[in-house]
């Protein structure tokens, strides 16, 4: 099944993707740390993670290199101010409108649905 996986340190913001994705097709879960986020990861491998990019234990890029590094296929993606300096991270605008980050959810959750296992 497609999962994902949303990181952020605001719960306003884990609000907000909460609302936004409640109708995308795939189980979602949410944490508010790193720490959190990689026993979620440990607990089930998710095929996307987008997390903020300051945590309160760390940094949004080092966590998905972290689990890049663990399962290499999951599609990652920044949801910050500035796009990361990584090639193979997908960027998600901060300020970008609610629509334009739902299209981009929708297109990352269809990549992984078409992947082999």
């Amino acid at each position: 099944m497609l999962t994902f996986l949303f990181v952020d340190e605001d719960p306003r913001s884990l609000a907000a993707l909460r609302r936004l994705v409640r109708d995308l097709p795939g189980g979602k879960r949410f944490a508010r740390c790193m720490d959190e986020a990689l026993a979620l990861v440990r607990a089930e491998h998710p095929a996307v993670v987008v997390t903020g990019d300051l945590l309160p234990d760390g940094d949004g890029l080092g966590l998905l290199e972290q689990v890049r590094a663990q399962h290499p296929r999951t599609a990652c993606a920044l949801h910050a101010v500035m796009p990361p300096r990584v090639r193979d991270i997908t960027w998600m605008d901060r300020a970008a409108p609610p629509s334009e980050v739902h299209a981009l959810l929708r297109m990352l959750g269809a990549g992984q649905a078409h992947q082999p296992a």
